[in-house]
Protein backbone atom coordinates (compact mmCIF):
# COMPACT_ATOMS: atom_id res chain seq x y z
CA UNK A 1 0.00 0.00 0.00
CA UNK A 2 1.34 3.36 -0.75
CA UNK A 3 2.02 5.44 2.39
CA UNK A 4 1.12 9.55 2.39
CA UNK A 5 5.08 10.21 2.38
CA UNK A 6 5.50 7.74 -0.39
CA UNK A 7 4.87 8.52 -4.08
CA UNK A 8 2.52 6.39 -5.91
CA UNK A 9 3.32 3.74 -8.00
CA UNK A 10 3.48 4.39 -11.85
CA UNK A 11 1.60 1.71 -13.61
CA UNK A 12 -2.50 0.47 -13.74
CA UNK A 13 -3.81 -0.29 -9.90
CA UNK A 14 -5.38 -3.74 -12.49
CA UNK A 15 -2.38 -4.82 -13.00
CA UNK A 16 -1.60 -5.87 -9.33
CA UNK A 17 -3.94 -8.67 -10.32
CA UNK A 18 -2.04 -9.53 -13.61
CA UNK A 19 1.60 -8.61 -13.50
CA UNK A 20 2.67 -10.23 -16.13
CA UNK A 21 1.19 -6.81 -18.10
CA UNK A 22 4.34 -4.83 -16.73
CA UNK A 23 6.84 -6.82 -18.78
CA UNK A 24 6.99 -7.72 -22.66
CA UNK A 25 8.56 -11.60 -22.56
CA UNK A 26 10.79 -12.35 -25.32
CA UNK A 27 10.68 -16.05 -25.71
CA UNK A 28 13.69 -16.30 -27.54
CA UNK A 29 11.70 -18.37 -30.74
CA UNK A 30 12.03 -17.21 -34.10
CA UNK A 31 8.91 -15.74 -35.67
CA UNK A 32 6.98 -17.87 -38.16
CA UNK A 33 8.04 -17.52 -41.64
CA UNK A 34 4.66 -17.26 -43.09
CA UNK A 35 1.49 -17.78 -41.51
CA UNK A 36 -2.33 -16.87 -42.50
CA UNK A 37 -3.18 -13.65 -41.09
CA UNK A 38 -0.73 -11.49 -38.78
CA UNK A 39 -2.65 -9.32 -36.55
CA UNK A 40 -0.76 -6.23 -35.13
CA UNK A 41 -2.24 -5.44 -31.50
CA UNK A 42 -2.56 -7.44 -28.92
CA UNK A 43 -5.29 -6.03 -26.67
CA UNK A 44 -9.01 -7.05 -26.80
CA UNK A 45 -9.55 -6.53 -30.43
CA UNK A 46 -6.11 -8.61 -31.48
CA UNK A 47 -7.69 -11.66 -29.43
CA UNK A 48 -10.99 -11.59 -30.33
CA UNK A 49 -10.25 -11.29 -33.76
CA UNK A 50 -7.58 -14.32 -33.71
CA UNK A 51 -9.48 -16.42 -31.69
CA UNK A 52 -12.70 -16.18 -34.36
CA UNK A 53 -10.02 -17.28 -37.09
CA UNK A 54 -8.14 -19.49 -35.72
CA UNK A 55 -11.64 -21.53 -35.07
CA UNK A 56 -12.12 -21.33 -38.46
CA UNK A 57 -8.68 -22.92 -39.19
CA UNK A 58 -6.72 -20.05 -40.11
CA UNK A 59 -2.76 -19.94 -38.78
CA UNK A 60 -2.69 -16.71 -36.92
CA UNK A 61 0.00 -14.87 -35.17
CA UNK A 62 -0.75 -11.57 -33.28
CA UNK A 63 2.23 -9.29 -32.39
CA UNK A 64 2.18 -6.64 -29.64
CA UNK A 65 5.58 -3.98 -29.19
CA UNK A 66 5.02 -4.29 -25.33
CA UNK A 67 3.39 -6.81 -23.28
CA UNK A 68 -0.01 -7.95 -25.25
CA UNK A 69 -2.85 -5.87 -23.50
CA UNK A 70 -0.91 -3.99 -21.90
CA UNK A 71 -2.49 -1.04 -23.71
CA UNK A 72 -5.86 0.72 -23.56
CA UNK A 73 -7.61 -2.81 -22.67
CA UNK A 74 -5.92 -3.03 -19.66
CA UNK A 75 -5.63 0.66 -18.79
CA UNK A 76 -9.42 1.77 -18.67
CA UNK A 77 -12.34 2.46 -16.01
CA UNK A 78 -13.22 -0.96 -16.53
CA UNK A 79 -17.01 0.18 -17.29
CA UNK A 80 -19.25 -1.86 -19.65
CA UNK A 81 -22.92 -0.09 -21.11
CA UNK A 82 -24.07 0.73 -24.28
CA UNK A 83 -22.32 4.05 -25.48
CA UNK A 84 -21.22 6.03 -28.23
CA UNK A 85 -19.46 9.88 -28.50
CA UNK A 86 -23.09 10.91 -29.99
CA UNK A 87 -26.27 10.62 -27.55
CA UNK A 88 -29.32 9.35 -29.02
CA UNK A 89 -31.43 12.06 -29.09
CA UNK A 90 -28.09 13.68 -31.24
CA UNK A 91 -28.69 10.62 -33.62
CA UNK A 92 -32.28 10.48 -34.12
CA UNK A 93 -32.10 14.48 -34.69
CA UNK A 94 -29.26 13.61 -37.75
CA UNK A 95 -30.22 10.72 -38.79
CA UNK A 96 -33.99 9.98 -38.28
CA UNK A 97 -35.87 8.14 -35.48
CA UNK A 98 -35.14 4.54 -37.80
CA UNK A 99 -31.12 4.78 -38.13
CA UNK A 100 -31.09 6.03 -34.34
CA UNK A 101 -32.60 2.88 -33.54
CA UNK A 102 -30.93 0.85 -35.35
CA UNK A 103 -27.35 2.03 -34.39
CA UNK A 104 -28.22 1.43 -31.03
CA UNK A 105 -30.06 -1.54 -31.19
CA UNK A 106 -26.45 -2.81 -32.35
CA UNK A 107 -25.18 -0.98 -29.31
CA UNK A 108 -27.43 -3.67 -27.39
CA UNK A 109 -26.40 -6.42 -29.25
CA UNK A 110 -22.71 -5.39 -28.47
CA UNK A 111 -23.29 -4.92 -24.96
CA UNK A 112 -25.34 -8.70 -24.53
CA UNK A 113 -22.54 -10.18 -26.70
CA UNK A 114 -19.63 -8.86 -24.06
CA UNK A 115 -21.65 -10.29 -20.91
CA UNK A 116 -22.55 -13.58 -22.37
CA UNK A 117 -19.02 -14.06 -23.59
CA UNK A 118 -17.76 -13.19 -19.73
CA UNK A 119 -20.56 -15.49 -17.95
CA UNK A 120 -20.78 -18.49 -20.62
CA UNK A 121 -17.46 -18.78 -20.45
CA UNK A 122 -16.57 -18.00 -16.81
CA UNK A 123 -14.26 -15.73 -17.46
CA UNK A 124 -12.88 -14.24 -13.67
CA UNK A 125 -12.90 -10.28 -14.32
CA UNK A 126 -14.95 -9.31 -11.36
CA UNK A 127 -17.96 -8.88 -13.40
CA UNK A 128 -20.39 -7.12 -11.56
CA UNK A 129 -24.22 -5.51 -12.49
CA UNK A 130 -24.31 -2.83 -10.44
CA UNK A 131 -25.91 -0.28 -12.91
CA UNK A 132 -24.64 2.97 -13.57
CA UNK A 133 -25.08 6.41 -12.28
CA UNK A 134 -24.69 9.80 -14.58
CA UNK A 135 -24.73 12.87 -13.05
CA UNK A 136 -25.16 16.53 -13.66
CA UNK A 137 -23.19 19.22 -12.45
CA UNK A 138 -25.93 22.15 -13.27
CA UNK A 139 -29.33 21.97 -13.95
CA UNK A 140 -29.00 22.36 -17.48
CA UNK A 141 -26.99 19.15 -17.68
CA UNK A 142 -29.78 17.88 -15.18
CA UNK A 143 -32.58 18.80 -18.19
CA UNK A 144 -30.29 17.62 -20.84
CA UNK A 145 -30.11 14.44 -19.30
CA UNK A 146 -33.46 13.41 -18.40
CA UNK A 147 -34.38 14.46 -22.54
CA UNK A 148 -32.18 11.69 -23.38
CA UNK A 149 -32.89 9.13 -21.40
CA UNK A 150 -36.70 9.50 -21.74
CA UNK A 151 -36.04 9.27 -25.50
CA UNK A 152 -34.06 5.98 -24.97
CA UNK A 153 -36.92 4.79 -22.61
CA UNK A 154 -40.04 5.33 -24.96
CA UNK A 155 -38.11 4.18 -28.15
CA UNK A 156 -35.57 1.80 -26.73
CA UNK A 157 -37.08 -0.02 -23.91
CA UNK A 158 -34.26 0.96 -21.21
CA UNK A 159 -34.70 0.85 -17.58
CA UNK A 160 -34.23 3.64 -15.60
CA UNK A 161 -34.83 6.08 -12.91
CA UNK A 162 -34.44 9.57 -12.32
CA UNK A 163 -32.20 10.81 -9.65
CA UNK A 164 -33.68 14.27 -8.37
CA UNK A 165 -31.76 13.48 -5.07
CA UNK A 166 -28.98 12.00 -5.93
CA UNK A 167 -26.78 12.24 -2.68
CA UNK A 168 -28.71 8.54 -1.63
CA UNK A 169 -26.58 7.08 -4.41
CA UNK A 170 -23.18 9.19 -4.39
CA UNK A 171 -22.37 11.94 -1.49
CA UNK A 172 -21.46 14.95 -3.82
CA UNK A 173 -22.70 18.44 -3.44
CA UNK A 174 -21.75 19.16 -7.15
CA UNK A 175 -24.93 16.70 -8.55
CA UNK A 176 -27.88 18.69 -9.54
CA UNK A 177 -29.70 15.38 -10.43
CA UNK A 178 -29.09 12.45 -12.15
CA UNK A 179 -30.10 9.21 -13.93
CA UNK A 180 -29.67 6.00 -12.40
CA UNK A 181 -28.93 3.81 -15.41
CA UNK A 182 -30.50 -0.42 -14.31
CA UNK A 183 -28.63 -2.91 -16.94
CA UNK A 184 -24.85 -1.80 -16.74
CA UNK A 185 -22.03 -3.78 -15.68
CA UNK A 186 -18.57 -3.26 -14.22
CA UNK A 187 -15.55 -5.57 -14.32
CA UNK A 188 -11.94 -5.69 -13.79
CA UNK A 189 -10.27 -4.75 -17.17
CA UNK A 190 -6.95 -6.51 -16.94
CA UNK A 191 -8.30 -9.50 -15.80
CA UNK A 192 -10.74 -9.49 -18.82
CA UNK A 193 -7.85 -8.76 -21.13
CA UNK A 194 -5.78 -11.68 -19.88
CA UNK A 195 -8.97 -13.82 -20.02
CA UNK A 196 -9.30 -12.91 -23.76
CA UNK A 197 -5.57 -13.63 -24.24
CA UNK A 198 -5.73 -17.00 -22.99
CA UNK A 199 -8.58 -17.79 -24.48
CA UNK A 200 -7.31 -17.03 -27.77
CA UNK A 201 -3.98 -18.97 -27.43
CA UNK A 202 -5.36 -22.02 -26.40
CA UNK A 203 -7.70 -22.40 -29.57
CA UNK A 204 -4.41 -22.07 -31.65
CA UNK A 205 -3.44 -18.60 -31.63
CA UNK A 206 0.51 -17.33 -31.16
CA UNK A 207 0.75 -14.25 -29.28
CA UNK A 208 4.24 -12.58 -29.33
CA UNK A 209 4.79 -9.08 -26.83
CA UNK A 210 7.61 -7.06 -27.02
CA UNK A 211 7.78 -7.36 -31.11
CA UNK A 212 7.75 -3.88 -33.17
CA UNK A 213 6.06 -4.08 -36.14
CA UNK A 214 8.46 -2.22 -37.99
CA UNK A 215 6.51 -1.53 -41.73
CA UNK A 216 5.16 -3.75 -44.24
CA UNK A 217 4.61 -4.00 -48.13
CA UNK A 218 2.01 -5.86 -50.14
CA UNK A 219 3.48 -8.17 -52.66
CA UNK A 220 2.79 -9.03 -56.31
CA UNK A 221 0.69 -11.82 -55.79
CA UNK A 222 -1.67 -10.01 -52.81
CA UNK A 223 0.34 -11.44 -49.62
CA UNK A 224 2.08 -8.93 -47.04
CA UNK A 225 5.35 -9.15 -46.59
CA UNK A 226 5.68 -7.28 -42.58
CA UNK A 227 8.97 -6.18 -41.35
CA UNK A 228 9.43 -6.43 -37.48
CA UNK A 229 12.17 -5.94 -35.01
CA UNK A 230 12.68 -9.63 -34.90
CA UNK A 231 12.62 -10.98 -38.48
CA UNK A 232 9.73 -10.68 -41.60
CA UNK A 233 6.78 -12.55 -41.44
CA UNK A 234 4.80 -13.10 -45.05
CA UNK A 235 1.23 -12.97 -44.47
CA UNK A 236 -1.72 -13.95 -46.81
CA UNK A 237 -4.05 -11.06 -44.81
CA UNK A 238 -2.78 -8.45 -42.71
CA UNK A 239 -5.11 -7.20 -40.19
CA UNK A 240 -4.41 -3.39 -38.02
CA UNK A 241 -5.86 -3.60 -34.12
CA UNK A 242 -3.46 -0.52 -32.27
CA UNK A 243 -6.27 1.78 -31.89
CA UNK A 244 -4.96 5.10 -29.78
CA UNK A 245 -1.10 3.06 -30.47
CA UNK A 246 -1.11 3.39 -34.22
CA UNK A 247 1.70 5.74 -35.78
CA UNK A 248 3.64 5.82 -38.53
CA UNK A 249 4.56 2.89 -38.92
CA UNK A 250 1.11 1.94 -39.98
CA UNK A 251 0.62 5.21 -42.67
CA UNK A 252 -2.53 3.76 -44.06
CA UNK A 253 -4.30 4.44 -40.39
CA UNK A 254 -2.35 6.89 -38.79
CA UNK A 255 -3.67 9.97 -40.32
CA UNK A 256 -6.84 8.41 -39.67
CA UNK A 257 -7.13 8.65 -35.88
CA UNK A 258 -6.93 11.60 -33.70
CA UNK A 259 -5.44 9.63 -30.13
CA UNK A 260 -6.22 10.97 -26.94
CA UNK A 261 -4.82 10.37 -23.56
CA UNK A 262 -6.75 9.63 -20.13
CA UNK A 263 -5.33 9.85 -16.38
CA UNK A 264 -6.30 7.45 -14.02
CA UNK A 265 -5.55 6.90 -10.44
CA UNK A 266 -6.53 4.17 -7.55
CA UNK A 267 -6.53 5.48 -3.56
CA UNK A 268 -5.34 3.57 -0.90
CA UNK A 269 -7.71 1.28 1.06
CA UNK A 270 -10.42 3.25 2.44
CA UNK A 271 -12.28 2.65 5.57
CA UNK A 272 -15.53 0.74 4.94
CA UNK A 273 -17.65 3.36 6.65
CA UNK A 274 -16.69 6.16 4.07
CA UNK A 275 -17.16 3.81 0.66
CA UNK A 276 -20.53 2.99 2.20
CA UNK A 277 -21.27 6.98 3.31
CA UNK A 278 -19.98 7.53 -0.49
CA UNK A 279 -20.89 4.97 -2.84
CA UNK A 280 -23.59 2.64 -1.47
CA UNK A 281 -24.49 0.42 -4.08
CA UNK A 282 -20.48 0.49 -5.76
CA UNK A 283 -22.23 0.89 -9.24
CA UNK A 284 -19.96 2.72 -11.68
CA UNK A 285 -20.13 6.85 -12.03
CA UNK A 286 -19.83 9.42 -13.80
CA UNK A 287 -20.94 12.91 -14.91
CA UNK A 288 -22.53 14.51 -18.39
CA UNK A 289 -20.17 16.56 -19.52
CA UNK A 290 -17.79 16.49 -22.45
CA UNK A 291 -14.90 16.13 -20.18
CA UNK A 292 -15.95 14.20 -17.40
CA UNK A 293 -14.84 12.29 -14.12
CA UNK A 294 -15.60 8.86 -13.54
CA UNK A 295 -15.20 6.06 -11.20
CA UNK A 296 -15.76 2.89 -9.58
CA UNK A 297 -15.14 1.33 -6.00
CA UNK A 298 -12.52 -1.64 -6.65
CA UNK A 299 -13.78 -4.95 -7.00
CA UNK A 300 -12.56 -6.08 -3.96
CA UNK A 301 -14.39 -3.17 -2.27
CA UNK A 302 -11.44 -1.60 -0.63
CA UNK A 303 -10.50 1.58 -2.76
CA UNK A 304 -11.50 4.39 -5.81
CA UNK A 305 -10.22 4.05 -8.59
CA UNK A 306 -10.85 7.64 -10.24
CA UNK A 307 -10.12 8.91 -13.51
CA UNK A 308 -10.44 12.42 -15.58
CA UNK A 309 -8.76 15.16 -17.20
CA UNK A 310 -8.94 13.62 -20.65
CA UNK A 311 -7.27 14.74 -23.49
CA UNK A 312 -4.86 17.00 -21.17
CA UNK A 313 -1.94 14.65 -20.08
CA UNK A 314 0.31 12.16 -21.94
CA UNK A 315 2.32 10.99 -18.76
CA UNK A 316 1.39 10.62 -14.96
CA UNK A 317 3.37 13.32 -13.90
CA UNK A 318 3.28 14.69 -10.32
CA UNK A 319 1.48 17.72 -11.64
CA UNK A 320 -0.81 16.03 -13.61
CA UNK A 321 -1.70 13.63 -10.68
CA UNK A 322 -2.36 16.45 -8.04
CA UNK A 323 -4.93 18.34 -10.05
CA UNK A 324 -6.52 15.24 -10.58
CA UNK A 325 -6.74 14.40 -6.68
CA UNK A 326 -7.83 18.02 -6.41
CA UNK A 327 -10.75 17.24 -8.53
CA UNK A 328 -11.67 14.07 -6.67
CA UNK A 329 -11.38 16.22 -3.22
CA UNK A 330 -13.85 19.03 -5.25
CA UNK A 331 -16.30 15.82 -5.84
CA UNK A 332 -15.32 14.28 -2.14
CA UNK A 333 -13.90 16.82 0.37
CA UNK A 334 -13.55 13.50 2.87
CA UNK A 335 -10.86 12.18 0.99
CA UNK A 336 -8.74 15.34 1.14
CA UNK A 337 -6.02 13.22 3.53
CA UNK A 338 -6.34 9.77 1.38
CA UNK A 339 -2.84 8.97 0.02
CA UNK A 340 -2.91 7.85 -4.27
CA UNK A 341 -1.59 4.13 -4.26
CA UNK A 342 -1.50 3.92 -8.02
CA UNK A 343 -1.88 6.31 -10.98
CA UNK A 344 -1.50 5.96 -15.05
CA UNK A 345 -2.71 7.29 -18.49
CA UNK A 346 -4.24 5.20 -21.04
CA UNK A 347 -4.59 5.89 -24.84
CA UNK A 348 -7.38 5.91 -26.80
CA UNK A 349 -8.38 6.98 -29.93
CA UNK A 350 -11.52 8.85 -32.01
CA UNK A 351 -11.80 8.26 -35.69
CA UNK A 352 -13.20 11.44 -37.67
CA UNK A 353 -16.53 10.92 -37.62
CA UNK A 354 -16.49 9.93 -33.60
CA UNK A 355 -17.65 6.30 -34.50
CA UNK A 356 -16.02 3.12 -34.40
CA UNK A 357 -15.47 1.05 -37.31
CA UNK A 358 -14.61 -2.15 -38.56
CA UNK A 359 -13.30 -2.58 -42.85
CA UNK A 360 -10.57 -2.93 -45.62
CA UNK A 361 -8.52 -0.23 -46.81
CA UNK A 362 -5.47 -0.54 -49.11
CA UNK A 363 -5.76 -4.46 -48.68
CA UNK A 364 -5.25 -4.58 -44.77
CA UNK A 365 -7.91 -5.24 -42.10
CA UNK A 366 -8.72 -2.78 -39.20
CA UNK A 367 -11.02 -2.59 -36.34
CA UNK A 368 -9.97 0.77 -34.68
CA UNK A 369 -11.78 4.31 -33.29
CA UNK A 370 -13.62 3.24 -30.18
CA UNK A 371 -14.46 6.36 -29.15
CA UNK A 372 -14.11 5.53 -25.62
CA UNK A 373 -16.91 2.33 -26.08
CA UNK A 374 -13.96 -0.19 -26.33
CA UNK A 375 -14.23 -2.41 -23.45
CA UNK A 376 -17.42 -4.22 -25.21
CA UNK A 377 -16.87 -3.20 -28.78
CA UNK A 378 -13.52 -3.94 -29.33
CA UNK A 379 -14.11 -7.68 -29.27
CA UNK A 380 -17.52 -7.32 -31.21
CA UNK A 381 -15.49 -5.71 -33.79
CA UNK A 382 -12.33 -7.77 -33.69
CA UNK A 383 -14.48 -10.29 -34.16
CA UNK A 384 -16.31 -8.96 -37.38
CA UNK A 385 -13.25 -7.88 -39.07
CA UNK A 386 -12.20 -11.40 -38.38
CA UNK A 387 -15.18 -12.83 -40.12
CA UNK A 388 -14.97 -10.23 -42.66
CA UNK A 389 -11.17 -11.65 -43.56
CA UNK A 390 -13.24 -15.29 -44.08
CA UNK A 391 -15.56 -13.64 -45.98
CA UNK A 392 -18.29 -14.22 -43.68
CA UNK A 393 -19.21 -11.18 -42.67
CA UNK A 394 -22.86 -10.45 -43.38
CA UNK A 395 -22.66 -6.55 -44.17
CA UNK A 396 -25.31 -6.02 -41.47
CA UNK A 397 -23.05 -3.34 -38.94
CA UNK A 398 -23.39 -0.02 -38.98
CA UNK A 399 -19.69 0.24 -37.99
CA UNK A 400 -18.68 -1.23 -41.12
CA UNK A 401 -16.54 1.12 -43.39
CA UNK A 402 -13.87 0.67 -45.72
CA UNK A 403 -13.61 4.71 -46.41
CA UNK A 404 -12.24 6.13 -43.10
CA UNK A 405 -11.90 9.38 -43.10
CA UNK A 406 -8.67 11.02 -42.57
CA UNK A 407 -8.70 12.82 -39.94
CA UNK A 408 -7.72 17.07 -39.87
CA UNK A 409 -4.04 17.62 -38.98
CA UNK A 410 -5.12 19.93 -36.34
CA UNK A 411 -6.89 17.25 -34.65
CA UNK A 412 -4.30 14.92 -34.34
CA UNK A 413 -1.41 17.09 -32.75
CA UNK A 414 -1.21 15.76 -29.32
CA UNK A 415 0.15 19.68 -28.09
CA UNK A 416 -3.25 21.09 -29.21
CA UNK A 417 -5.48 18.34 -27.27
CA UNK A 418 -5.44 20.99 -24.35
CA UNK A 419 -6.72 23.75 -25.82
CA UNK A 420 -9.93 22.04 -26.86
CA UNK A 421 -10.34 20.25 -23.74
CA UNK A 422 -9.60 23.26 -21.29
CA UNK A 423 -12.51 25.27 -23.46
CA UNK A 424 -14.94 22.36 -22.99
CA UNK A 425 -13.83 21.88 -19.00
CA UNK A 426 -14.81 25.68 -18.77
CA UNK A 427 -17.96 25.41 -20.68
CA UNK A 428 -19.07 22.66 -18.61
CA UNK A 429 -17.55 23.73 -15.70
CA UNK A 430 -19.69 22.04 -12.25
CA UNK A 431 -21.75 24.46 -10.31
CA UNK A 432 -21.93 23.00 -6.72
CA UNK A 433 -25.26 23.38 -4.68
CA UNK A 434 -25.98 24.87 -1.48
CA UNK A 435 -24.41 22.89 1.81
Amino acid sequence: MNTRDSAPLSRPYWWDDVPSLAVALHTGEPLPTSVDVLIVGGGLTGTSAAHELVLAGRSVLVLDAAAAGSGASSRNAGMVGRYLKYSFGELMAARGLDAAKAVFGEMQRVYDECIARIRDEGMACGLRMHGRVVGAVSPAHRERLYREWDLRGRHLGETFRRLDAPRDEIASRYYHGGIHIIDNAALQPALYTDAMRRRAEAAGAEIRGGCTVTGYAREADGRFRVATQSGTVIARELMVATNGLTDGRLPAFADRLAPINALMMATEELPGELIARHWPHRRTYHDNRRNSNYMQVSPDGRRLVFGGRTGLHRRATPQATEALRQEMIALFPALRDVAISHVWTGRCAVSADMFPHYGVRDGVHFALGYCFSGLAMAPYLGRRAARLILGQDKGDSFFRSDALKPMPWLARQEALMPLAMHYYRWRDRPAPLAA
